[in-house]
């Protein structure tokens, strides 16, 4: 059932975004691709059949993978995630760290955003922890893959993350979940 749940969500996000085309224009949405989505759906055909069917620009239509999505049939979802690539919309990894991330698969993955899990700052050794996240978001950097971590909730953590180099932040210190109506009315504020 969660592909007919993903396909459902995926329709309600390019039903926003093409609301949005005039009344918020420079926003992008995010939605989350699963590992069994790649197993029962064509996904880059379905995504595509929305985003033309919607009219909406596909560089608005970002697209989520894990990185244990990744772990199978690796080759694949590389093609996979190439062709998505050259269709316009841009491809994130989510929660990059919070599995057995590869380097080596890194290298090799079309992804245009890494999504960091903040876990790493939130564990005990924090000396570890904060050099272990410099370093991928310097090689982040380095690899043209923009940085973005997940989960900052104080001032003091999006300071830290700043000064190394992270330049895209999610988490409740910006805001907790909320409606779309919720957002559309807090635009002002953000």
């Amino acid at each position: 059932m969660i592909t007919d749940l993903d396909e459902h969500i995926w329709r309600q996000v390019c039903k926003i975004l093409a609301d949005w085309k005039t009344t918020n224009p420079n926003l992008f949405i995010s939605i989350n691709i699963s590992p069994k989505d790649f197993f029962f759906t064509d996904v880059v055909s379905d995504i595509k059949e929305m985003v033309k069917e919607y009219d909406i620009d596909p560089y608005k239509l970002r697209i989520e993978i894990t990185e244990t999505a990744m772990m199978t049939d690796s080759e694949d979802r590389i093609r996979i995630l190439n062709d998505i690539r050259s269709a316009g919309f841009i491809v994130e990894m989510d929660d990059f760290g919070s599995g057995y991330s590869s380097l080596n698969m890194l290298k090799d993955m079309p992804v245009d955003v890494l999504k960091l899990d903040m876990k790493f700052l939130s564990e005990e050794n924090n000396d570890k922890s904060e050099k272990i996240i410099k370093n991928i978001i310097n090689l982040a950097n380095e690899l043209d893959i923009i940085p973005l971590t997940e989960g900052v909730e104080t001032e003091g953590q999006f300071n830290q993350l700043a000064s190394m180099g992270c330049v895209l932040f999610q988490g409740y210190h910006f805001a907790k979940p909320m409606t779309v109506e919720d957002f559309e009315k807090n635009l002002k504020d953000f």
